[in-house]
């Protein structure tokens, strides 16, 4: 038997998404736990300064879009055979006036977090992507459980996403490929730069933000979650909720 703390030793992981955010976190936590690391961007300049910033001699990067279908699935078997592949792709988060909300923007974002995870779980199906014994770990929000004002669209994306977790875990059993989801709470991140928070509006929100464990997560908090489910060879179907109690 494998010791736990040994147990991504060596092991080939890609992190879809590991050039920002959660992403990023998750790939540092996977690279100190001794495995290999590929992260995957569909912008070239991300890559690039991913894997500088990684400073690692056992990661890489490559270019890929998810929305790209086939590009992507060639991307994809470019890589295998993979021991465990995580998907924390996301462009931005829903979240805003309802009677604001922009259709189209909406539609893309679904196009990367959620077409973008039925694609790769199509292709670990329909080619040897993943090994036997390996795992794919895909990311939702705690919005899905709890979704309040100005986030419907949002966290119905994000339900959404652990809906089609346990359904890819039925269809990948019998290749034995564990499917699981990571689903994050308040982090802080990139994301809220995107949606046009300010430096100082940012700040006042996680001052304000009171959680049992005392703080906002960054996303090396969120990464322990991606280990587990990786390891965790029992596990499978399963949503790992990560959010600081904020459900209690």
């Amino acid at each position: 038997m494998v010791k736990s703390a040994e147990k991504l030793v060596n092991k080939k992981i890609v992190v879809v998404g590991g050039t920002s955010g959660i992403g990023f976190g998750a790939a540092q936590a996977f690279l100190d736990a001794g495995a290999i690391v590929t992260v995957i961007s569909s912008n070239e300049d991300r890559v690039n300064n991913a894997v500088k910033r990684l400073e690692s001699p056992n990661v890489a990067g490559v270019v890929g879009d998810v929305r790209k279908e086939d590009e992507f699935v060639e991307v994809l078997k470019g890589l295998a055979p993979i021991d465990h592949l995580v998907f924390s792709g996301v462009d931005l988060i829903i979240r805003g006036k309802l009677e604001e909300l922009d259709l189209d923007q909406a539609k893309h974002l679904f196009g990367v977090k959620f077409w973008g995870a039925v694609v790769i779980g199509k292709t670990a199906k329909k080619f040897d992507l993943i090994k036997p014994g390996g795992s794919l770990t895909l990311t939702s929000g705690a919005a899905a459980y709890r979704p309040g004002k100005g986030a419907a669209t949002g966290g119905a994306l994000n339900a959404g996403v652990i809906v089609l977790t346990k359904g890819l875990a039925a269809d990948l059993a019998e290749k034995k490929i564990r499917v699981n989801v990571v689903v994050p709470g308040l982090v802080k991140s990139e994301l809220w730069s995107k949606l046009g928070k300010s430096e100082q509006e940012q700040k006042e929100q996680f001052e304000n933000t009171h959680l049992p464990v005392g703080f906002v997560a960054e996303p090396h908090h969120i990464a322990e979650a991606y280990l587990y489910l990786a390891k965790a060879d029992f596990a499978t179907g399963t949503s790992v909720q990560i959010d600081g109690g904020a459900q209690i």
